[in-house]
């Protein structure tokens, strides 16, 4: 039991020395303080903190009562216990109102004084423990606490969060855009033995291609025009920890044999560098692209995909378990009350039908997102309606500059005598060639980022792209 603090309260000089004395002599590990009456005590706690205080209820300047309040109000963690040659059951009671722990009338028995100091010490390597106990519980649950779901797609996916956690198996998490794969990365980085130590992430589809390679291994100084200075990439970084490699499906294929190599190696090179540093780490990969397909047109390396998917976990889209969105609505409601000021308690039957029936193409985050909006917008209690859905996620969608809503040629394409099927077809494909070809030109023919920015999932564009032929195969990196 670690040394506690005391401070002792008396204007009776020679009192005040006699306790103090038979505290020191007492089996007790305390450092023990004293002072002549409640302002000299509440200086002295200004200047260090103090666990317990035992103070007398009769003294000049500030009576223990005083003291009493002004420590309950300054210093709630410290125990006070008042002792006073005027006892009675009512100046008991009158101070055990005011917050004291314990009362003790003079004279009293020393061995009476140290067992309430010891049951003040037990309580105190209670607390101790229980906040430490809180601490482990809240790091065990850490992001756990975020997924929200009682589907029984949503508890297999509990499962297989703590199954993962107990190995040091690579994991490939598969879902659509917005399903919290990076949540469930560190969901398991949390529960596992290396939680204590760096969880790296790297969004693969974020960065420059040819920047790729300098990130995940690093380079040493003059490696390439531009390295001024020597670079630790990411597998270093996470050296001891875990690397999330988020949409990992967006690597080029020469790299993809380089980063099979590391993962089963655990064996890195720094560009400009012919030093291999040995390391230690696990690897934990999402995507929300078609894999299967993607091997299939040789766009992804088999050995790959088989090295990372020892652990495969697939996230379940929000459609599919719309049975939890009251339960989402809720969570994302209690999250930001407080943060945005917001006082809003509910929704209407008409506003929960209204989420119920969408198709949520952003999931989780597209909710997420439209709480937001709606808590922000409303004044009244209720949300009656949310006018944004659907908008929300199409916000990011071209604006000035971007291929025209309207295009007179289309009437003249649609062809002569063209009844209104065959008009509003012809609308369809020609805005849609437009719109994906603007997008897929933006973002460099990274499928995954102008799917991103539709607010389509990565299946449904890439689809689109490859039906208008706008897949546009990456140069190889020299």
């Amino acid at each position: 039991m670690e040394e506690k603090k005391i401070l002792l309260v008396d204007d009776e000089e020679v009192f005040l020395d006699q306790l103090k004395d038979a505290l020191e002599h007492a089996d007790l590990d305390l450092l023990i303080d004293t002072a002549g009456d409640g302002i000299e005590a509440l200086e002295k706690m200004e200047s260090g903190h103090h666990d317990i205080v035992i103070t007398d209820l009769r003294m000049p300047r500030m009576d223990g009562y005083s003291l009493l309040r002004e420590i309950q109000a300054r210093y709630p963690s410290t125990y006070v216990v008042v002792i006073t040659a005027f006892g009675s059951i009512s100046v008991a009671v009158e101070a055990m109102k005011y917050g004291a722990y314990d009362f003790l009338e003079k004279p009293f028995n020393m061995d009476t004084l140290e067992l309430s100091i010891t049951k003040i010490l037990r309580q105190h390597e209670i607390l101790k423990e229980n906040i430490e106990l809180k601490g482990q519980i809240q790091q065990h649950t850490e992001g756990l606490d975020q997924l929200v779901g009682s589907h029984p797609r949503m508890q297999r996916l509990y499962d297989q969060i703590l199954t993962a956690a107990e190995t040091d198996l690579t994991v490939l998490i598969l879902g659509e855009t917005g399903t919290g794969k990076e949540l469930i990365a560190r969901s398991i980085h949390s529960r596992s033995d290396r939680k204590a130590k760096p969880f790296v992430v790297i969004n693969c589809a974020a960065v420059p291609e040819n920047l790729l390679e300098s990130e995940f291994f690093g380079h040493e100084k003059g490696a390439f025009s531009g390295a001024i200075s020597q670079r630790i990439g990411k597998f270093e970084k996470a050296h001891t920890g875990t690397l999330f490699l988020d949409e990992i499906g967006d690597i080029p294929l020469d790299l993809q044999a380089k980063i099979l190599r590391v993962i089963e190696d655990h064996r890195i090179t720094r560009l400009g560098s012919n030093r291999e540093i040995v390391l230690d780490f696990r690897v934990i990969c999402a995507t929300n692209r078609p894999i299967q397909d993607m091997m299939k047109k040789e766009l992804f390396r088999e050995d790959l995909y088989y090295r990372i998917s020892v652990f495969p976990i697939i996230v379940p889209p929000l459609r599919e378990r719309k049975e939890d969105i009251s339960l989402l609505t809720s969570h994302f409601m209690a999250k930001y009350a407080a943060k945005l000021n917001s006082n809003v308690k509910g929704l209407s039957s008409q506003a929960m039908e209204q989420l119920l029936s969408y198709s949520w193409p952003g999931n989780v985050r597209e909710m997420e997102n439209i709480i937001q909006h709606a808590m922000v917008s409303t004044r009244a209690e209720m949300i009656n309606e949310f006018s944004e859905l659907g908008r929300i996620s199409m916000a990011n969608q071209p604006t000035a500059g971007d291929p025209p809503a309207e295009d007179p040629t289309i009437w003249v394409d649609a062809g002569e005598g063209a009844d209104y099927h065959a008009i509003k077809h012809t609308l369809i494909e020609q805005f849609e060639r437009k719109y994906f070809a603007h997008l897929m030109d933006k973002h460099g023919g990274v499928i995954a980022e102008a799917a991103r920015e539709s607010g389509l999932n990565y299946k449904t564009f890439y689809l689109k792209v490859e039906k208008y032929r706008l897949t546009k195969k990456r140069e190889r990196s020299l």
